[in-house]
């Protein structure tokens, strides 16, 4: 008779999954790195520029127990604030503050006109989305025009201005392209967006690193076959 470990089967085990685009060549690199962090490698789909990888890892339970001692604790250090507080009411009024009235020198409306500087000062106007070295737009955003059909509609030689997270690091280097190219961070860091930056612009960047960038997109050539698609940074500036 066999005997019960009590041990959860694979099928009671609630995982979370990820899927993530990498640049090929770059694949058992960004797989060592989410093994490190605890995930499990599901699948590999590899495609003509990038390959795509899923992976999962057992959701954190939820530490309901710790939840309801915290909870229990705050529930009497807020009956005990309230004993003092009675407590502190019953021993005596307290005289409120005199109520201050503006001086009728105070109220009175000046004669003097306003100052040349005040009248003077330009009004800001709202910076446009189409700027002059490319559209304003966000990470995310553009990732979701070269992942849809037709990539959006983006064609060679369009520029975009955004503002991103740099992240991954550890898997910057030089491509099949041959060009250096550097990661921003997607959807929260599920996903990332290639771009090719000078290498020597990028030596002082490091993970969490905020920059400013204007991207090209541009044509690059694997194996003897040039492929649209990719981004290139024609400027960038350090924000933090």
């Amino acid at each position: 008779m066999a005997l019960k470990t009590g041990a959860p089967s694979d099928k009671d085990v609630k995982y979370d999954t990820e899927t993530v685009k990498v640049i090929r060549g770059t694949e058992e690199k960004t797989i060592s790195k989410r093994e490190g962090d605890g995930w499990e490698l599901v699948s590999q789909n590899p495609g003509k520029l990038r390959s795509e990888l899923v992976f999962r890892r057992p959701s954190s339970k939820t530490p309901w127990r710790v939840l309801a001692i915290i909870g229990g604790v705050l529930v009497v250090l807020f009956i005990f604030i309230g004993i003092m507080a009675t407590f502190s009411n019953d021993d005596g009024d307290v005289e409120p503050a005199p109520v201050k009235t503006p001086s009728a020198q105070a109220v009175a409306p000046s004669s003097e006109p306003l100052a040349d500087s005040e009248e003077s000062a330009p009004v800001e106007e709202e910076s446009a989305t189409e700027v002059s070295d490319g559209v304003s737009t966000t990470v995310d955003e553009l990732l979701d025009k070269l992942n849809s059909a037709e990539m959006g509609g983006i064609k060679t030689g369009d520029r975009f201005t955004l503002t991103g997270e740099l992240f991954m690091s550890d898997l910057w280097m030089t491509g099949a392209t041959g060009d250096y190219f550097v990661m921003l961070k997607a959807q929260g860091g599920a996903q990332d967006l290639t771009v090719f930056v000078d290498e020597a612009v990028a030596s002082g960047w490091t993970d969490g690193t905020m920059v400013e960038m204007t991207l090209e997109a541009v044509d690059a050539i694997i194996d003897g076959e040039t492929s649209s698609g990719w981004l290139r940074a024609v400027s960038t500036k350090t924000i933090r």
